[in-house]
């Protein structure tokens, strides 16, 4: 049996139409974590086993989101060498009835309940079997209990009861049926006797109930009511005391602003009229000056700034030319001396030509090339022309600026000495500039301090006129005496009180309010209480008497007991007979020991080659560093998660081989391999290759494949 195509539509994450189509060896479906992999896999499932006329909300959310119609499923698988085709259509409303299954097996096509059962007759297999040894799902892998093997063991001794012990044990179910409705009319009988006895019991046992409580209620309301009217009294008295005490803090807190005003006026005036005794003695000469003084005298002072550093460039000017044209006459000088050195050379070879005619060629070429030297000797131009009268004119205007300054300077109190008239940077200049610098930033400062003071009276006197404008002082003095009196007043009665004597707090009132409240919702509480159970003793119905009831409900238990003991004969009878029939198809466990133990020495690379199964068929494998046989389970720390998920998954293998007998189910492998690492990883995949060989193997995982033939691949 294998699966031959699956096509979905608006399946999960499968909006539109689309198909797989699988090989009859290995499949495998390779794809990223939520890439449609286990949608695939619930696909499958799906249409083996879940009924499209499902209105469960499992079914309905496998839909994919905004689908307009529905999820449709159509598998095609060859079973027993026969080709069926199954479709099912879930819609997204009224399932019950617009739902659709066709069946299609050979050469019969059939739809709806008739399909659904001749679809139930080819198949044969439970979803628990198939779920527990064929469907392999990594967070599955470690749920191998034992009750699950129990059960897979228990389904495959009831398949196998022959025909003649099956009409016996249908007849025993016929039997225990017709019993089974002759009891629960019994059991309805004892139960109605049972209400009744129980109703008539409550109400005897309510009425007493209801009573006592009324009693009770009765007995709180009055100490509740006592306490209530002590408590309010004390806190009338408190609330008066606390609108006492608000009155007075709010006289307080208006007269202590008030005094803030006043003392706030009078620091104002006293210090405007020191700002204006300051500005009549300190800066009485400043004040006489007009407001744009200031920048006056930084203009002059820039300009002055600006005519020294022009002085200055023409000083070196002038001694830079000084120097050029000295240097000018000494190269006429020396020109002068080559050419009369010349001359007399050539006076000289005269004479010497006759007596020595080289030492004569010698004085004629020296002769010749010092007259050359003269000759071809050139200045580098032009001499520059003089600075001397630019200087002269800058020193004028720095002498004109100084004096400008110490204008402007004694205008404002400062004296400042006259600088030398030819404008020589001696000391005597460097300290009249430093006496300037001295001068314009004392003025400075003064100046700045002078404005401060005119803004800040400025201000001061704007402050003034703003509290006049709130409030009239004289007024203000006034109601001062006024809160005076009525504090004073406020006082004596707050003192008078034995409450503020005993010093209640705001807090203490408060609790004391809450409390009261607190008291009145009990209350009430305690009233609709009374209200109520007085109602429910009233409504009360006519009991029967409690003991004509229980006669009658021991009859009827009487009357249960035959059907009983009818029925727990046939049970006993069916179960000998099933466990008769059970020992003839021997242990599982005899058949699934050598399937694990073919399956161990692969997936654990020979590491782990021996398991057993013991009478509970739990997994037992030998472990070779402690030399022992020890049980595979999560508690053991000898198993590692990823040897767990191996050992788990070769008793899935096994299980499903010994299972399997001639109808061997598809391998459906959802990442059972997510532990593993690359080697066991590989030998996983070799073994599913052999596996693939004899039964169909679809695998669906997130891991990229080693190098390899690893069958069909579906890449999501």
């Amino acid at each position: 049996m294998r699966f031959l195509r699956l096509a979905l539509e608006g399946y999960g994450r499968f909006r539109e139409q689309t198909e797989f189509k699988f090989d009859a060896g290995l499949n495998c479906v390779l794809g990223a974590n939520e890439s449609g992999k286990s949608t695939v896999l619930a696909a499958l499932l799906d249409a083996l086993y879940t009924l499209p006329t499902r209105t469960a909300q499992s079914a309905r959310e496998r839909i994919h989101w905004g689908h307009p119609h529905g999820w449709t499923l159509e598998l095609e698988l060859e079973l027993r060498g026969e080709r069926v085709l199954l479709r099912k259509f879930h819609p997204v409303d009224d399932p019950r009835k617009r739902a659709e299954f066709l069946l299609q097996a050979g050469e019969e096509t059939l739809s709806g309940d008739a399909a659904r059962a001749r679809w139930e007759q080819l198949w044969r297999i439970p979803q628990e079997v198939y779920l527990a040894t064929a469907c392999v799902r990594q967070r599955e892998l470690t749920q191998i209990a034992n009750r699950n093997l129990k059960s897979l063991q228990q389904q495959l001794r009831e398949s196998a009861v022959n025909a003649d012990l099956n009409r016996i044990l249908n007849m025993l179910q016929q039997e225990r049926r017709r019993l089974r409705t002759q009891i629960e009319m019994q059991q309805r009988a004892v139960q109605a006797t049972e209400a009744r006895l129980q109703t008539a019991q409550n109400a005897s046992r309510r009425r007493r109930e209801l009573r006592d409580v009324l009693y009770k209620i009765e007995a709180e309301t009055a100490t509740l009511s006592s306490q209530i009217e002590r408590d309010e009294q004390l806190l009338q008295r408190g609330r008066a005391l606390a609108d006492q005490q608000n009155r007075l803090e709010r006289l307080r807190r208006e007269a202590d602003a008030n005094q803030r005003h006043l003392d706030q006026l009078e620091q104002l005036e006293r210090r405007a009229r020191e700002l204006e005794s300051e500005l009549e003695t300190r800066f009485s000469t400043l004040s006489l000056l007009p407001s744009d003084f200031k920048e006056q005298l930084d203009a002059a002072y820039l300009r002055y700034q600006d005519a020294a550093r022009r002085l200055h460039l023409l000083s070196d000017q002038a001694r830079r030319e000084r120097g050029v044209q000295q240097q000018a006459r000494g190269r006429a000088q020396a020109r002068l001396g080559f050419a009369v050195m010349g001359v007399a050379l050539l006076i000289a070879c005269v004479p010497l030509w006759s007596v020595a005619p080289v030492l004569g060629g010698v004085a004629l070429a020296l002769g010749l090339t010092a007259l050359g030297v003269a000759l071809l000797w050139r200045g580098r131009g032009d001499a520059q022309t003089p600075a001397e009268p630019s200087l002269q004119q800058a020193q004028r205007e720095a002498q004109a600026h100084w004096q400008t300054l110490s204008t402007l300077l004694q205008a404002a109190g400062y004296t400042l000495e006259t600088p030398i008239q030819n404008g020589a940077t001696g000391e005597y200049g460097v300290q009249a500039t430093q006496q300037l610098q001295r001068a314009i930033q004392q003025f400075s400062e003064q100046w700045n301090a002078l404005q401060t003071r005119r803004a800040e009276l400025e201000r001061t006197r704007h402050q003034i006129e703003a509290l006049h404008a709130v409030q009239d002082p004289k007024a203000l003095r006034e109601r001062q005496r006024e809160l005076a009196v009525e504090i004073l007043g406020l006082q004596e009665q707050i003192q008078r009180d034995l409450l503020a004597r005993e010093g209640l707090s705001a807090e203490a009132l408060l609790r004391l309010e809450n409390k009261v409240a607190r008291e009145r919702q009990q209350l009430n509480a305690l009233q609709e209480e009374r209200l109520r159970c007085e109602g429910a003793l009233q409504s009360l119905p006519d009991a029967e008497p409690v003991d004509a009831v229980e006669l009658e409900h021991a009859r009827a238990l009487q009357r249960l007991e035959h059907p009983l003991h009818r029925a727990r004969l046939l049970e006993t009878t069916e179960q000998l007979l099933s466990e008769a029939n059970a020992r003839y198809l021997g242990d599982l466990s005899a058949r699934l020991k050598p399937r694990i133990e073919q399956h161990l020495p692969t997936l654990t690379l020979g590491r782990y080659t021996q398991a057993d199964l013991d009478e509970t068929l739990s997994l037992q494998v030998h472990h070779p560093e402690r030399g022992a046989v020890l049980p595979v389970e999560d508690g053991q720390p000898a198993w590692s998660a990823s040897v767990l998920d191996q050992l788990f998954f070769a008793c899935r293998l096994g299980l499903s081989d010994a299972l399997a007998d001639d109808l061997r189910l598809p391998l459906l492998l959802d990442d059972p391999f997510v532990h593993f690492d690359a080697e066991r990883y590989r030998a996983a995949l070799e073994l599913l290759t052999r596996v693939a060989q004899q039964t169909q193997v679809i695998l669906f995982t997130c891991r990229a494949l080693p190098d390899g033939d690893w069958g069909k691949v579906h890449r999501l």
